[in-house]
């Protein structure tokens, strides 16, 4: 084992980056090994207990801290006319040796061993080792999309719990490919970019128990006495650190295919992006992860799975390494902040808005105003109208760390107690209200009271002038049943029931009509923000603020009612032609207000749009003869629409008006 192995040819390499990579001669594995002693490179026959060759890391291999080999040749009769690439890549698996212990690549694209999900190493032995891609795949010309942020509406899910419920109605349920076989309805939905939840390989297996005497025990710290019965595994079912993480390799038990999740992946990002769908990616780095690691693991999804952007935590990363990366220029990038300073710093160069702000502020401001906390309504305000010019903002009601929206309008506490942790894990701070009754009720005024609730979060939601993101099952009233933190359920609490009743389907086609409602209205969705001031001299300043009267914003402590008006003057469409005025009137206090309509210029007349009290959207009329190419969304009030100067709007709701 001491001696080099003579089934390989191989030769000293010199060529970043890391892990497996084609070279000139052959393929070069490098690997970072600054202060070990005793290094070994091992290949073995895939599934082989032993290995097929030892070479041993010496000095003629080196440079600064790391190893480089380059495999020229085989020494075999079973090449078959392949290339060398082709006989590593089908035929071996690989590992690492240092001071005496075996580890896999942390830069290898593809980990075999681990095929099968949530399932401990039985009596059967797998061994979780690196494997070798080979990198060939036809893109068929495919490209990154490139949409802006102003332009984007999000949609984060997670790729097994998507489609694996029974009702999902595909048939590779919880893979890559089953959330291809999806694609219709999320096209459908209107959102035109997705946020995989971590789907690079990590160990899912947080803990294992052995039951002794209906007692669940860690498996490693207790000898089997003989009275154990069955045994319990605790998952990471979202697999953020997790333990045994492997960047640069998609999951493999997310592939339906467990032989080729690489390909199956780019298959997924390939289909997407020929439906204008993006595809970001969420990752998590562990505290201590090497900087050069990092930053590899991104320009590889970039580079090899033409992934179009990331949500990285940049207390880990930093955000200057994060900006100044060639490849990552023009890639979007979501992080919990960016500092104005650094983003103006010399030799930073980021073409166009690509940067975007992830944090909780939208979140938490948005449900406090909704249920009709004190003091929020310039919290809100702010909030609502925020469009930064250094970076973008993404704005969101949920996402994957706390209740769902259903669940914001349904409970008043978390209910974690299934997760076995005496329903102490997950915040307490949910900022929910129950609608007067704690969880699932039958009472017809408590559904209606939640429903109203649900169109008024999404209209905060898809109107604002952040990108929205919606959290995946929301549009159509998904529970967790109260669990505002179910990391270690993989089970109907995580998974997406697709089979709807008859509320669930209004909520999924008024969230329809708001993403349509969106797209049609540009001043919604300016890339620079509207001024707030009349500084073109058009009849109304960009943005404004009003109250119960117009232009007299009330912030009072006692205040819940706010009206904000977007002056769509300000702001042109694809065909050069300027938008409507909007204006939203937001009561969320429990009795109905009358408010001022501001005056409009020009003659124009204001015209109920959305009402969130009675699911209403109103057909506009005719706007420079273009309204008739528009899609109809109901049909048209008899009333025809027009209002007069005032108008009571009823508790807990929202009103949209347009001028025209």
């Amino acid at each position: 084992m001491g001696e080099r192995n003579n089934l390989f040819n191989i030769k000293p390499g010199d060529t970043l980056s890391f892990g497996v990579i084609k070279a000139a001669t052959g393929v070069q594995f490098s690997v970072y090994l600054p202060d070990e002693k005793n290094c070994k490179l091992k290949f073995y026959y895939i599934g082989r207990k032993e290995p097929a060759c030892v070479i041993p890391l010496t000095e003629e291999f080196k440079r600064g801290g790391v190893y480089f080999v380059v495999v020229t040749g085989i020494n075999s009769e079973d090449k078959d006319g392949r290339s060398i690439m082709q006989v590593l890549s089908q035929d071996f698996e690989y590992m690492y040796e240092a001071d005496g212990k075996e580890f896999i690549d942390p830069y290898a694209q593809v980990v075999h061993g681990k095929p099968s999900w949530g399932k401990a190493a039985g009596s059967r032995q797998r061994f979780v080792r690196g494997g070798i891609c080979p990198g060939e795949f036809d893109w068929d010309g495919d490209c990154q999309v490139k949409r802006n942020f102003n332009e984007t509406i999000l949609y984060q899910l997670h790729v097994r719990g998507y489609t694996k419920h029974q009702s999902s109605g595909v048939k590779h349920k919880g893979t890559y490919k089953g959330l291809v076989e999806k694609l219709p309805y999320i096209k459908e939905l209107g959102v035109n970019a997705v946020l995989l939840l971590p789907c690079y390989e990590f160990d899912e297996i947080q803990k294992e128990y052995k039951i002794y005497n209906g007692r669940p025990v860690p498996a490693d710290g207790t000898e089997d006495d003989g009275s154990s019965s069955s045994k319990y595994i605790k998952l990471n079912y979202w697999g953020y650190g997790a333990e045994n993480t492997y960047y640069l390799a998609p999951k493999t038990a997310y592939a339906s295919d467990r032989r080729n999740p690489v390909d199956e992946f780019k298959n997924l990002v390939k289909s997407f992006h020929k439906e204008g769908i993006e595809v970001l990616m969420d990752i998590y780095f562990m505290p201590g992860t090497n900087l050069y690691l990092m930053a590899d693991c991104l320009r590889s999804w970039v580079l090899n799975y033409h992934v179009d952007g990331f949500r990285i935590n940049n207390e880990v990363m930093p955000s200057v390494a994060l900006i100044s990366d060639p490849v990552l220029s023009g890639v979007k990038i979501l992080s919990s902040c960016w500092e104005n300073a650094l983003l103006q710093s010399p030799g930073i160069r980021q073409p166009g808005k690509f940067l975007a702000e992830y944090n909780e502020g939208f979140m938490n401001d948005a449900r406090r105003f909704l249920k009709g906390d004190e003091g929020m309504t310039g919290s809100f305000a702010g909030r609502f109208t925020r469009n930064m010019a250094g970076c973008s903002v993404i704005n969101f009601i949920t996402h994957i760390n706390g209740f769902t929206l259903m669940d914001l309008v349904s409970y008043d506490v978390k209910h974690n107690e299934s997760n076995g942790e005496r329903n102490r894990d997950g915040t307490d701070y949910n900022y929910s209200w129950n609608c007067g009754a704690e969880g699932r009720s039958r009472k017809q005024t408590i559904i209606e009271r939640r429903m109203r609730q649900i169109r008024n979060a999404f209209l905060m939601l898809l109107c604002s002038q952040g990108t929205p993101m919606i959290y995946a099952g929301d549009e159509f009233g998904n529970t967790q049943l109260g669990n505002n933190n179910p990391y270690c359920h993989d089970n109907l609490v995580t998974w997406l029931n697709w089979k709807h009743n008859k509320r669930e389907m209004q909520i999924l086609e008024y969230v329809r009509k708001l993403v349509m409602f969106r797209k049609e209205h540009p001043v919604l969705w300016q890339e620079d923000g509207l001024p707030s001031s009349d500084n073109k001299g058009l009849g109304l300043p960009g943005i404004s603020l009003h109250g119960t009267q117009a232009w007299r914003a009330d912030y009072s402590n006692y205040n819940r009612m706010l009206g904000i008006l977007l002056n769509g003057d300000y702001a042109k469409d694809a065909n050069g032609e300027t938008d409507d005025i909007i204006y939203f009137i937001f009561n969320m206090y429990w009795e109905q207000k009358t408010f001022d309509l501001p005056s409009l210029p020009n003659g124009r007349k204001w015209y109920a749009a959305i009402t969130t009290y009675d699911d209403m959207f109103y057909e506009m009329p005719v706007k420079k003869n273009s309204w008739k190419k528009r899609k109809k969304m109901v049909k048209i009030n008899k009333d025809g629409m027009e209002l007069q100067r005032k108008t009571v709007v009823p508790p807990r709701s929202v009103v949209v008006f347009i001028g025209r």
